[in-house]
């Protein structure tokens, strides 16, 4: 299954904005309105990882590996790889991509899972991207209060 959204943030510096994605408190604000744990976070240069737990009737461990690195003057892009992934799904890739464009920032999302049984792909598809769709506020959120 596949997921995309963009987001626009207005009056923000992009160094800011992509500064902002290698700080763990950011990460800790995007996800502190859902049952989820920071277990190890060491940033998202290449070949560094993220640990998480969240719960869904118990606690799941969710560990990615952040491929594929660009960082540009006006630009940032990363890959959240799944490497240990929950509940049967099979494959997990989250590109973040902030770019400068036409006097904004725009953040964009893209999501794509699967699982070892197709029919369990609709079942999950709303649990895994609530969180993604809260960040369209949460980005303007945070973004406004720096």
């Amino acid at each position: 299954m596949i997921y995309n959204q963009s987001v626009n943030i207005e009056n923000r510096n992009i160094e800011e904005v992509i500064n902002s994605f290698h700080r763990k408190d950011f990460i800790k604000f995007l996800i502190s309105f859902q049952p989820v744990k920071i277990i190890k976070w060491d940033g998202i240069e290449n070949n560094l990882s993220a640990h998480l737990k969240f719960w869904l009737f118990k606690w799941h461990t969710f560990i990615v590996i952040h491929k594929n690195y660009k960082r540009k003057e006006d630009s940032l892009s990363f890959v959240d790889k799944g490497i240990t992934l929950p509940l049967g799904i099979t494959e997990w890739n989250h590109l973040h991509e902030v770019k400068y464009s036409n006097n904004k920032i725009v953040i964009r999302d893209s999501i794509k899972f699967k699982h070892r049984f197709y029919i369990f792909e609709f079942m999950l598809y709303p649990i895994l991207i609530s969180p993604i769709i809260m960040r369209r506020f949460l980005y303007k959120i945070y973004f406004k209060k720096i």
